[in-house]
């Protein structure tokens, strides 16, 4: 089949990653007007030693790239930092450099390699604001890191800033203050580590969310409170960090904003144009593990501090200065005159209801600014909490509590229906999938006789998620791949299923055999623009193929244990042909 259609490949780490998927939001909203396809492509973490992971197997993500051809793509994405994060910089050069030599155009997504473009984050500018409100306002000094091994830009420059504003502010940095971990996971020993060494810490500053969150979970076994007894910054902003209590302070790297630049400086080089490296700003964002939220002695006076009402503004719409037009002046003013309505309902200490009602107008009025989109959403439910509480403190009388307890009942209600965020769209579905997949594997063995209407029952299964288009393409035989070991794909492989909108069809066996380079664009593809992500079939060093599938809120939630159920059943079929063969 022979269109006009470009197809895009983002060649990511895991796609269960949440950075991965606010990359892939941003790739999304910028490309939507765009005659693309748009296939992601886990790569896991190439050159990984697999010692100490979970699934020994995992390696059989890089194969992915093996279906990476000039032919097939006519652009790419790579996060290569990401990708190559437990690896060494050679090791990723290595990567990128093999797949510039397919003639691909390429774009760095937060990766920063000498002679690529792309884009990245300025993170010197969010760490400063925060060493520096550490230092000034708190009046912190001895601060620790734990930081990634120097295989990342990204944060090995938030390593040197880390180190830049201790010698800015004469602290020392000693060497059992900083501690070498990694990103993702086995920081546990790192995290006990740095906490033994340093009985005198006062603050400590991760390199991502993920690290500072296995900190709190040491701090909690050991009786610590973040922000009480140490306190606690992380980097990326990410959804656990702001959902987690403390709440994590952090540094905002907005990867939708990243992803949807990379896509823009993408389309200039198919157009044409001669590209070089973007830089997306960072911002502080000021939470509870820092102590209690905008603390300062006196907290609840601070609140109804009218004079404070231009901070507090810049702290929680923190995106206001960046990102804001004309049309959205009237934001802070708003937001100023709404806080002043609510600071003097309180100090008059008067209660009626046409008060209530004309307060209530002022928060309507006020959210159809539309300033929810320049804000941490998170992070005005918690002022929002603390400004409720403040109030409440200010009453002694029972009754008058109950009031104004329901006045922000009602405002927080308002936030949450205004922004759509409903926190319980994390909580991960595995559970509910277990019943679903039984069923799966139970129609698989369910045929008395081997058939390619076993694989159906894959793609019946994926309909449970939303997902409404589906491929299954099984290699002629299994392909034996021991880690380390050089593979190279068949040139053809056989597509046993086609599902397009819910409508699965079993491709006959003589029309079955495509060309690898046509995965995305053969006669059995029918979806127009679509959003796919290409995921292997493996169990343990056999590979079996490749599903092609729309990428959906469940891919993101539980993409890596479905394809695995997927894999199993792939091998299942395999091995039932194989029995009834003999």
């Amino acid at each position: 089949m022979v269109d006009d259609k470009k197809t895009i490949g983002f060649i990511v780490s895991g796609i269960m990653d949440e950075f991965t998927e606010q990359l892939c939001k941003g790739i999304l909203s910028e490309s939507k007007n765009d005659n693309i396809r748009l296939v992601i492509i886990p790569v896991k973490y190439i050159y990984r030693n697999m010692k100490d992971c979970p699934d020994p197997y995992e390696y059989q993500y890089e194969t992915n790239a093996l279906n990476i051809t000039a032919e097939s793509f006519d652009a790419l994405i790579i996060s290569a930092d990401c990708i190559g994060c437990l690896t060494t910089e050679d090791n990723i050069l290595k990567f990128v450099d093999n797949i510039k030599a397919k003639n691909i155009p390429i774009i760095l997504a937060a990766s920063n390699i000498d002679g690529y473009p792309g884009v990245i984050f300025d993170n010197k500018t969010g760490i400063i604001e925060a060493m520096d409100y550490l230092v000034k306002e708190l009046g912190i000094k001895k601060i620790c890191m734990l930081r990634s091994a120097e295989n990342n830009s990204d944060v090995t420059e938030r390593y040197y800033t880390f180190r830049e504003r201790m010698w800015y502010y004469g602290l020392p940095v000693r060497p059992e203050s900083v501690v070498t971990t990694h990103l993702y996971d086995n920081c546990r020993e790192a995290c006990e580590q740095i906490l033994d060494d340093n009985p005198d810490m006062e603050a400590i500053f991760c390199a991502n969310d993920a690290v500072a969150l296995e900190f709190y979970k040491l701090m909690n076994e050991r009786g610590l409170i973040p922000g009480r007894d140490i306190k606690v910054m992380g980097f990326d902003n990410s959804i656990n960090g702001s959902m987690i209590t403390p709440s994590l302070t952090t540094v905002d790297a907005d990867a939708v904003q990243l992803g949807s630049r990379a896509f823009s400086m993408l389309r200039m080089v198919m157009e044409g144009w001669d590209v070089g490296i973007m830089t997306i700003p960072t911002h502080f964002i000021l939470r509870d593990s820092f102590g209690l939220l905008l603390d300062k002695e006196n907290s609840d006076e601070d609140i109804f501090d009218k004079s404070s009402l231009d901070e507090y503004f810049d702290r929680i719409f923190f995106m206001f200065d960046r990102f804001s037009d004309k049309s959205d002046l009237e934001i802070p003013i708003l937001f100023k005159a709404l806080m002043t309505v609510i600071i003097d309902y309180i100090n008059d200490k008067e209660y009626n209801p046409e008060r209530t009602m004309f307060l209530k107008g002022k928060v309507d009025e006020f959210f159809r600014t539309g300033a929810l989109k320049y804000t941490d959403v998170n992070l005005l439910i918690s002022y929002t909490e603390r400004v409720k509480d403040a109030c409440i403190n200010k009453f002694a009388d029972n009754k008058r509590k109950c009031q104004v307890y329901e006045t922000f009942s009602q405002i927080l209600e308002k936030i949450s229906t205004s922004t759509g965020k409903n926190p319980t769209i994390y909580i991960d579905i595995k559970d509910n999938t277990l019943f679903s997949v039984k069923d799966m594997m139970e129609e698989v063995f369910s045929f008395d006789v081997p058939s390619d209407e076993q694989y159906a029952c894959i793609v019946k299964n994926m309909t449970e998620y939303g997902v409404k288009n589906a491929y299954v393409y099984i290699y002629e035989e299994p392909l034996t791949h021991l880690q380390g070991e050089e593979l190279t794909l068949p040139d053809k492989v056989r597509i046993k299923i086609a599902m397009n909108n819910e409508d699965i069809q079993c491709i006959p066996e003589e029309d079955q055999v495509i060309e690898l380079i046509h995965l995305f664009d053969n006669d059995f593809v029918k979806a127009d623009n679509f959003n796919m992500v290409l995921m292997p079939l493996y169990f343990r060093d056999k590979l079996y193929g490749s599903l092609l599938y729309d990428l959906t809120d469940t891919t993101y939630r539980n993409g890596d244990f479905l394809v695995s159920n997927y894999s199993s059943a792939a091998r299942a079929i395999h091995m039932f042909k194989n029995s009834a063969i003999k």
